[in-house]
């Protein structure tokens, strides 16, 4: 097995919150966007054609939303242009990064720190209504839409609408018509952007309103730390703080036992008698697999449909904080990686922030 490749230059000096890449063909499907505790956001562009083991990148951007007081990074997503990102953090501030110009300016506000920030991205069909919105979900509870087409606003009445999740929210997925969200207290709120409500069940007069399509319990007895939604959006995956994942699907168990799709859960990420929180999880693009890392500093590809273990990978230095498939046509050729230190033992010398970018393959991600 292939170990890592030399990690990407410029690596952000406190740790690495989240990476997500591009998916628009310009300038590059393979661009990578990475938000840290030291208040900055990194764009990283492709400098050629990735060879069968690795991918070069270089660091072409540096944005710092508030430069004068930088405030931790908790997460970051494109917006519906590459050139726009969309960051937020510890002062609950939703910032608009201009990568080319490397200037920010805030769009909206939580009144605590914001947690997740997703954008759904135009298809060009018209038939999604949150088309060029970003949402971001925040410890006081909120789950926002803000139009980021709109004028800068920095209040929350500039938000097109927001939903009482009742809880802190840990971490969300967005793809195509389906929106997750998972809060403490185990809980999990499934939406479909395609069913909005308007009038009397909206939470500003003539505005819209998200109907949750479920609001379940998680299926996990600990907190949720990472969760990721099927890219054929049958079901989802949630990590835990207790070294364990689970794969439910959206049908009712009925349903979904019926057509042979019952939920489970399996240890992972555990190292002797040693138990390590699950930070992240993904799914690969084309495939019903997914990659999972932990506090262990590993990263691993597992089979959802047949519950099976593909290939753990080298293990890294220092914890494993956010992962991400590469998107676009070659999508998922590319898996990125943060070796980050989440503090699960305390203030402690640690290894430095790194980032990698590792070029996957067939025998590793597709399923058997």
């Amino acid at each position: 097995m292939t170990s890592y490749p030399s990690p990407l230059p410029n690596p952000p000096s406190d740790g690495v919150s989240s990476l997500t890449f591009s998916s628009f063909p310009s300038p590059h499907p393979a661009t990578l966007l990475a938000s840290s505790w030291d208040g900055s956001l990194r764009y990283y562009a492709p400098t050629g054609p990735s060879t069968p083991t690795q991918a070069g990148y270089e660091c072409t951007a540096t944005c710092v939303p508030n430069p004068n007081n930088p405030t931790p990074l908790l997460h970051a997503c494109f917006g519906p242009t590459a050139r726009f990102a969309y960051a937020a953090g510890l002062d609950g501030v939703l910032y608009q990064c201009d990568m080319e110009k490397n200037t920010a300016n805030a769009k909206g506000r939580h009144e605590k720190a914001i947690s997740t920030v997703k954008s759904s991205v135009p298809n060009g069909t018209g038939g999604n209504a949150m088309e060029g919105c970003v949402v971001t979900g925040s410890w006081d509870g909120k789950v926002k839409v803000w139009d980021v087409r709109a004028p800068t606003v920095a209040s929350s009445t500039g938000s097109v609408f927001e939903v009482d999740v009742e809880n802190k929210v840990f971490s969300s997925d967005f793809v195509e018509n389906k929106l997750m969200v998972c809060t403490s207290g185990r809980k999990v709120h499934l939406y479909d952007v395609r069913k909005i409500a308007t009038g009397g069940n909206a939470t500003t007069p003539g505005g819209f309103d998200l109907v949750s399509t479920q609001i379940r319990e998680s299926s996990l007895k600990y907190q949720t730390r990472s969760c990721a939604l099927m890219p054929n959006l049958e079901g989802f995956s949630l990590g835990s703080i207790e070294g364990r994942c689970a794969i439910e699907y959206m049908s009712d168990d009925a349903v979904a036992i019926a057509q042979g799709k019952k939920k489970y859960a399996f240890k992972c990420h555990r190292v002797d008698s040693t138990v390590y929180p699950v930070n992240a999880v993904a799914f690969h693009p084309n495939f019903l697999t997914f990659a999972t890392g932990g506090c262990d500093g590993q990263v691993v590809v597992w089979d959802a449909k047949l519950k099976k273990r593909l290939v753990a990978l080298p293990r890294l230095a220092t914890s494993v904080s956010a992962l991400a498939f590469s998107k676009g046509k070659d999508g998922g050729d590319l898996l990125a990686v943060a070796a980050s230190y989440t503090f699960e033992e305390g203030e402690k010398d640690h290894p430095t922030d790194e980032i990698y970018v590792r070029k996957m393959m067939d025998f590793e991600v597709a399923s058997r």
